[in-house]
């Protein structure tokens, strides 16, 4: 039973990996031009909560994992999502903070 589980979940959990590795890409390569750049900055800090929200697909992995129809190791790329995620949001915070009036 667990070979027919493996296929679906496992296409599932790649295309949700691809999806989350084409915000990854965005969230990190985007640089703003300067503190004054608010709209760069406002999109780099939407693609960083993007893809911290979508380590929902660590939910979708959990369910085959527990089941044992897929590897632990098919929940690692979520984590690491969601610290790219974190780190690049927590990053431009704080070498961008906001000014007085912003």
């Amino acid at each position: 039973m667990t070979g027919l589980l493996r296929g679906p979940w496992g296409v599932a959990l790649v295309l949700a990996y691809l999806l989350n590795a084409y915000v990854a890409y965005g969230a990190l390569t985007i640089q703003p031009q300067g503190v004054w750049d608010e709209s760069t900055l406002t999109a780099i800090e939407f693609a960083s909560a993007l893809l911290i929200t979508l380590v929902l697909t660590f939910l979708i992995g959990l369910f085959p994992v527990r089941r044992r129809s897929l590897s632990r190791w098919w929940l690692a790329p979520a984590v690491v999502f969601l610290a790219m995620g974190s780190a690049r949001w927590t990053y431009i915070v704080q070498t961008y903070p906001q000014g007085p009036g912003s």
